[in-house]
């Protein structure tokens, strides 16, 4: 299945979001960087909000080291969007965030993307195993 057939089926929570007209560019769209901001706060708002996750105490952090964004069609203010999370993988120190940004109310993918992070020690910032607690919330996004 290619990224621009992705359904709001194939993601396992969301998020919904207002875009903001600050958010566009001078050609009236949403302006690239917003996406990847869009991405973060999904992933954040999961972790911390939903789950309740510090991930940014005095044992573990998560870093990205990767990430990327297609874009399928045009999104630009007013527009309600809803943004689709999903996991591919889980690694050792590593996981695998996918996304998919939808307006609402619609089916068809704006924008897909993913964000690889590490969980590193807070102190060396090498990486670490992921943890347990972390590991079982997120594999109820796995799909």
């Amino acid at each position: 299945m290619s990224n621009r057939d992705l359904k709001r089926k194939d993601f396992a929570w969301h998020l919904p979001m207002a875009t903001r007209w600050i958010d566009n560019d001078k050609y009236g769209h949403m302006n690239n960087a917003n996406y990847y901001s869009v991405f973060e706060n999904v992933v954040m708002t999961w972790l911390e909000v939903v789950n309740g996750f510090n991930v940014d105490n005095e044992t573990v952090r998560c870093f990205t080291v990767e990430n990327g964004c297609q874009y399928h069609d045009a999104v630009r203010y007013p527009d309600e969007l809803e943004c689709g999370l999903r996991i591919s993988r889980i690694g050792n120190s590593s996981v695998r965030y996918e996304l998919g940004i939808f307006r609402k109310q619609h089916e068809t993918v704006c924008a897909s993307g993913f964000i690889v992070d590490v969980f590193v020690d807070a102190v060396t910032e090498k990486p670490v195993t992921v943890p347990d607690e972390f590991r079982q919330a997120m594999e109820s996004l796995i799909i």
